[in-house]
């Protein structure tokens, strides 16, 4: 068994957790409206409150990580549904 993550070196942890930049890919807006309409659609758009684009590619022209990061807030769901 390996070392726990919490003993590892910083150099340790940047060799099993790269992060790679890239430059702004103006797709990344059209890509998040996406999600956004599946999340809608999965999650029912009435109980949606909600989605958001943020993060370093919600920034139009800074290098980021090429992730979305959409966090979504609904209503409560009843406990009877």
């Amino acid at each position: 068994m390996g070392k726990r993550l919490e003993d590892r070196s910083l150099e340790e942890l940047w060799q099993l957790f790269p992060i790679f930049l890239v430059p702004h890919k103006k797709e990344w807006a059209g890509w998040y409206r996406e999600e956004k309409g599946r999340l809608e659609v999965l999650l029912g758009a009435g109980r949606v409150k909600r989605v958001s684009h943020i993060g370093s590619t919600a920034v139009s022209g800074i290098w980021a990580k090429n992730i979305i990061d959409i966090p979504v807030s609904y209503t409560h769901l009843r406990a009877h549904e």
